[in-house]
């Protein structure tokens, strides 16, 4: 018996360590429960819309009490003069010359193909309501539009209007370029997806006067000025912005402005 006694108090204390080491009955503590924060799976917006993955945290948000932004963007400074090029080839689409304007006014000094957009919003409607499909056509040797605002994720079908041979020549810093020649055979061709914000000029390498750019926009509050020079954003969340205006001549202009719910704010910019 004398060693029976200490084999059987040995059992019970081994079944109690085991007890106290999680083998009863005994919960786990709250902060036990709490997956470590590396392993919660991050949220993504893929699928969204064109540019969801790369818009730089701008988020679509139901917009309720938006302002609208309207304005005009001038220019008062000298004439500018037209730059005629003769043309030496495909004479009987593009005529014998081109007159190149890269400053087109109205008779109010209203500025056209001016690109406008707030750079610093981080909610409001969705990137869609720039549209869903981006047309550059190539018309009398002229691209048209000649300022194209697409969203980042989406891609740009190029026609070929003309029934001639051109060469559409991409030159972007961060987005993949394009240089392939168009013959009159091929009316349209595809351009790559644009994923990164930015301004790429476009070019022909058979008429060397055909110039257009894309403005790759990370938000939907963009837009080009028409002949008038006006503008209008809608829908756009109370707050306090920095309007941007572009012109592939005249450079780049800042202006700030405060909308208010239901309310129209005004910006009007000149170049002088």
């Amino acid at each position: 018996m004398k060693r029976v006694i200490p084999l059987f108090m040995l059992v019970v204390i081994l079944g109690l360590m085991i007890s106290a080491c999680g083998g009863g009955g005994n919960a786990p503590t709250a902060a036990a429960t709490q997956p470590a924060a590396v392993e919660e799976p991050m949220a993504t917006d893929a699928g969204d819309g064109p540019g969801s993955a790369a818009t730089g945290g701008y988020k679509a948000e139901p917009v309720t009490g938006g302002g609208t932004i309207t304005g005009k963007i001038t220019y008062s400074g000298a004439p500018v003069e037209p730059e005629v090029m003769t043309v030496d080839k495909d004479t009987e689409r593009c005529g014998e010359s081109k007159e190149i304007l890269k400053v087109k006014t109205d008779g109010s000094g209203g500025l056209a193909d001016a690109v406008v957009r707030i750079t610093n919003i981080q909610t409001g409607k969705p990137l869609e309501e720039l549209g869903t499909e981006f047309v550059l056509d190539q018309v009398d040797c002229v691209y048209v539009p000649t300022v194209l605002i697409v969203p980042v994720g989406a891609e740009v079908t190029i026609k070929n209007s003309d029934a001639i041979l051109h060469n559409v020549h991409t030159t972007p810093f961060d987005n993949p370029p394009l240089n392939v020649a168009q013959p009159a055979s091929q009316t349209e061709i595809k351009s790559p997806a644009f994923t990164i914000p930015e301004i790429i000029p476009v070019g022909c390498d058979v008429h060397a006067w055909m110039h257009a750019d894309i403005v790759v926009v990370d938000n939907p509050y963009a837009i080009a000025t028409g002949a008038d020079g006006t503008f209008t954003l809608t829908d756009v969340p109370p707050g306090d912005y920095t309007v941007e205006v572009w012109h592939s001549e005249l450079g780049l202009q800042t202006a700030n402005v405060s909308v208010v719910e239901g309310q129209e704010a005004t910006v009007n910019v000149d170049y002088k």
